[in-house]
């Protein structure tokens, strides 16, 4: 099961790469950016490529949390318990910078500093408050794919694995069984 924890990894630092949100208005599209435009602040506005011109811009959380990704993909070439809880202290964590680096993305918070800013009348309040967040397919990847990198290395390192390799195995032939019955003609 050790290597195949590379699998998740790698599948939740490539994630970064596909489209992870979308901010919309009145179904207009007018913001998209990737996991890893957020964390370096670049999006696509409105067809358009923008990039902030200071380092404001950049994501800390998201940054450390493909370093996390990274450094859990390195510790895979390591065997035994204490890779294993490294393993899975990495993905927890890069789980936890995530949803910490893209709150400030929620409409909660673009609600948050549109009200703290003074300038803004009431007006701009209402714009923002019709604004739409949809976060897309290399978010959930991410998440899910860290959620089952944990999953893994918790089973290595509880000993576990083997039990739920043979549960998989069983439940596979299972399924192979079930589907070859159905093809079977029946006459």
């Amino acid at each position: 099961m050790w290597k195949w924890i590379r699998v998740p990894k790698g599948i939740a630092l490539l994630a970064f790469l596909l489209p992870w949100m979308t901010v919309s208005c009145s179904g207009q599209k007018l913001v998209e950016a990737s996991g890893f435009g957020l964390a370096f602040g670049r999006v696509t506005a409105m067809g358009q490529a923008a990039q902030a011109s200071d380092g404001a811009s950049l994501n800390i959380w998201l940054i450390l949390a493909l370093v996390a990704i990274a450094g859990g993909l390195a510790l895979l070439f390591l065997k035994g318990r204490e890779a294993a809880k490294l393993v899975l202290g990495t993905s927890v964590a890069a789980i936890a910078l995530i949803f910490v680096g893209t709150y400030r993305y929620s409409k909660d918070a673009i609600l948050a500093d549109a009200a703290k800013d003074g300038q803004n009348s009431g007006m701009d309040q209402a714009a923002v408050a019709m604004l739409q967040v949809d976060w897309e397919i290399g978010y959930w990847l991410a998440l899910l794919s860290l959620i089952a990198a944990a999953v893994m290395a918790w089973l290595m390192m509880s000993g576990k694995e083997a039990a739920a390799w043979a549960k998989m195995r069983s439940l596979a032939a299972d399924a192979a069984g079930a589907i070859k019955d159905d093809e079977t003609p029946k006459g």
